[in-house]
């Protein structure tokens, strides 16, 4: 974090519209196992284990590990951004498999999966055999993953909340939580009014995504098989759904807890509400209990109320290695410069 270093750990959820969800923030002196521990045993104070409960990261040793210490029975995957990074910067061979790898990543039948995989290891094995080599499928591929990722697949939300606060980072560390807790605020105000606005009876974007369902549900054909199983034809996309049980044989259903375009016809052939097979977590009312409280701002040090343990305790700044030479930074570049800049690339 600039001049006062230190690295800043974020945690994030997902809320009910598809938008990031800050939980907890700290400040250490490192990113090793110790601190990522020690920020696991936190959040676990306020996120104690659930059975559905599911961290997706990069493959940071201290991450891993803490996990494994505080969280024993949560389900754990890798981001597959970070690991088509990972291939990326491999030999040559392998960029051109990226796609390969990004859409075997997120398929959802595992004999979909198989498929792709198997023409990966064909066209790049060199991609296969470092993925064998170094990562579980169980970790890193949608279609095995033991557990609920809803959508989540990667870390894209700590990354660009991260990037929200790339100025921020320069500052002190009280001046950094200070601008931590304005944005958060402010977010959570944000969508407290979206909340207040919204009809519908599930968030906007989940009901996006079923309305396009829906239309594509409509070039369909449904034979009912008994009480509650249900044969859908449609172009290259059969599949068998159980409306009891709230699944169909592409797991887009079951992985997803929204229906897919199978269920849907399904649904509509056997006279139920389609909102009636989606998953709580994405009403309005769910939406609305994740922004009831109201982010206030940090008191003034004397209306503070610190632990006796704390107010006597000693902290020392940490010993850090000052680098020789003047700090390099990114800027960006003011309206001149992005103009010029902007049509040198035209010409080009």
């Amino acid at each position: 974090m600039g001049k006062y270093k230190g690295v800043l750990l974020i945690t994030t959820a997902q809320d009910e519209n598809h938008h990031q969800y800050p939980i907890a923030w700290a400040v250490v002196d490192s990113e090793c196992e110790e601190s990522w521990t020690w920020f696991f045993e936190k959040l676990h104070d306020l996120i104690s284990y659930d059975v559905e409960l599911v961290f997706i990261s990069d493959r940071h040793k201290g991450i891993i590990n803490g996990l494994a210490y505080v969280y024993k029975q949560a389900r754990h995957g890798h981001c597959m951004w970070h690991l088509g990074q990972n291939i990326k910067s491999g030999p040559k061979s392998k960029v051109g498999g990226i796609a390969f790898f990004m859409r075997a990543a997120k398929a959802y039948k595992q004999v979909e999966f198989d498929e792709l995989y198997e023409e990966m290891k064909n066209s790049y094995p060199g991609i296969t055999k470092y993925l064998e080599g170094s990562i579980d499928r169980e970790k890193w591929a949608r279609a095995y993953f033991p557990g609920s990722l809803y959508n989540i697949m990667t870390t894209n939300g700590s990354e660009s909340i991260n990037a929200k606060l790339v100025f921020a980072r320069e500052l002190p560390i009280i001046a950094l939580l200070d601008a931590i807790q304005s944005l958060i605020s402010s977010w959570f105000n944000n969508h407290r009014k979206a909340v207040v606005a919204s009809t519908q009876h599930l968030t906007p974007w989940a009901e996006t995504t079923l309305r396009s369902r829906f239309i594509e549900s409509q070039k369909m054909e449904v034979v009912q098989m008994n009480t509650f199983e249900y044969h859908v034809i449609g172009v290259g996309h059969d599949a068998i759904v159980e409306l009891n049980r709230r699944t169909c044989r592409c797991r887009v259903f079951d992985i997803d807890k929204l229906p897919c375009a199978h269920a849907i016809v399904a649904a509509v052939h056997h006279g139920i509400d389609i909102y009636e097979l989606c998953s709580h977590y994405y009403t309005i009312n769910v939406w609305a209990l994740a922004y009831t409280e109201t982010i206030y701002s940090i008191p003034l040090s004397e209306e503070w109320n610190i632990p006796a343990g704390i107010d006597f305790l000693i902290v020392l700044p940490p010993k850090v290695r000052v680098n020789k030479g003047r700090t390099k930074k990114k800027r960006i570049p003011s309206n001149g410069e992005f103009k010029i800049r902007k049509k040198k690339s035209i010409v080009i």
